[in-house]
């Protein structure tokens, strides 16, 4: 048995469960299958008269003015079919949102156009995708879908709003601009990110990148996540989230600058200025760079403790730091070594500007008079060892602090508030 062509559609369409609608635009009739009302609730006796006004009735205002307009485009010929997404009103007073496709029927035996079409119920995606896009919001950063196919073109099928809170304008931008993205991050990161997508691109490792945007003039830190996974054509999309670690690198950072600080003086610490004078000494050696070291002890600093207590003693040493600091090169590296001695590392410099650099201190520091009390004021004076290192292969830091603590010591026994040289 041969079974007829609008047997075949009708059987597809119930199939497809889509309401089938034919509206003959001059004259309002509407004709409606079973299935365009149950989606609604109703049987089709129920809506009967039918014509546009029943659709008119049932739709949500907003949406039937844009619907109408889309129809009359595809009455004028301006586009080739009809699409939208409206809310219709169920039976139960609730909307439902149905997918609404359509096309025109021209015929010289009819009387005017048809518009046929289809209708689909896609409540239940719509709610799904709602949800999904509550809990991307209540995340604490950006859900996205990045693809990359072969030829190296990119875009983003999916953003999460948080992109407003972290690159500073809405997810539209990032998905119709995708290199907008891009733009907004740090000029001294961007090549890390290009790296390592394409190291994950090539590999289909686990992206994993931590970079800073920029917005508003403003640095943050972001760390980026995201799974990859290989189509048959070769294109690769990653799904993943960006979050951020602004915070936690701005602890990280403190932590590093607590542990190589002296936290009295603001100094450095002993450890760190170790560590500089080895890749100081490792520099010397390879390409012959002149470098000098200054060691300064506070002559009689126990005294002042003991005389004046260890809290002018602190102020001391920190009026001692703020002045060294004011004087040194940016280049140059300021330590606390010990309770009153210090070291000051001086990269691609002469001992003889070390000279003049420490007895410039040591001629301020003998005129000042620290305040111990109302009516007591202190003299302060240093003694300091210079090292210079210029044509010697110095390879040992042990060596290099012995001889520089041997030049203090011979300033020391020389009466203090002096500076001995010594050459390398």
């Amino acid at each position: 048995m041969k079974v007829s062509a609008e047997t075949r559609l009708t059987a597809i369409l119930e199939g497809t469960r889509a309401g089938t609608w034919e509206w003959h635009v001059q004259s309002g009739e509407l004709v409606i299958n079973d299935r365009w009302a149950q989606m609604l609730g109703y049987d089709r006796s129920d809506l009967e008269p039918i014509s546009i006004k029943t659709w008119e009735n049932l739709t949500h205002p907003h949406d039937r003015r844009t619907a109408q307009a889309k129809i009359e485009r595809v009455l004028q010929a301006e586009d080739e079919s009809y699409e939208s997404v409206l809310r219709m009103r169920h039976k139960d007073g609730s909307w439902r949102f149905i997918h609404a496709r359509g096309m025109v029927f021209r015929d010289e035996g009819l009387d005017g156009p048809w518009i046929v079409g289809t209708h689909l119920d896609i409540t239940q995606q719509k709610q799904t995708q709602h949800q999904l896009s509550q809990l991307a919001e209540s995340l604490p950063g950006i859900i996205y879908s990045f693809v990359m196919e072969p030829d190296g073109t990119y875009y983003y099928p999916y953003i999460s709003r948080k992109t407003e809170d972290f690159y500073g304008f809405p997810p539209e931008v990032g998905m119709e601009r995708p290199e907008s993205i891009f733009e907004v991050i740090h000029p001294d990161d961007l090549e890390v990110v290009k790296d390592t997508i394409e190291y994950s691109y090539e590999s289909l490792c686990q992206w994993v990148c931590d970079y800073r945007v920029l917005v508003d003039g403003t640095s943050k830190w972001m760390r980026g996540i995201a799974q990859p996974e290989r189509e048959a054509d070769g294109t690769v999309t990653w799904h993943g989230m960006v979050i951020s670690i602004d915070d936690q690198k701005k602890l990280e950072e403190e932590l590093q600058r607590l542990s190589t600080i002296d936290e009295l003086t603001g100094a450095y610490n002993r450890r760190y200025v170790l560590a500089e004078l080895e890749s100081q000494l490792a520099n010397h050696a390879r390409y012959g760079s002149a470098f000098s070291l200054i060691s300064m002890d506070i002559d009689h600093f126990k005294a002042v403790n003991d005389t004046y207590g260890h809290l002018i003693g602190d102020d001391v040493l920190k009026r001692f730091s703020d002045i060294v600091s004011a004087r040194i090169r940016k280049t140059d590296i300021f330590a606390r070594t010990g309770g009153e001695e210090f070291l000051i590392l001086m990269p691609h410099t002469e001992i003889s500007d070390a000279h003049i650099l420490a007895e410039g201190l040591r001629e301020t520091l003998e005129a000042l008079r620290f305040r111990a009390s109302d009516k007591e004021h202190i003299q302060i004076t240093i003694s300091a060892g210079i090292v210079g290192c210029h044509s010697r292969q110095v390879s040992d830091i042990s060596e290099l602090l012995a001889q520089c603590d041997q030049s203090l010591y011979e300033a020391k026994r020389s009466g203090r508030n002096r500076l001995m040289l010594r050459e390398l």
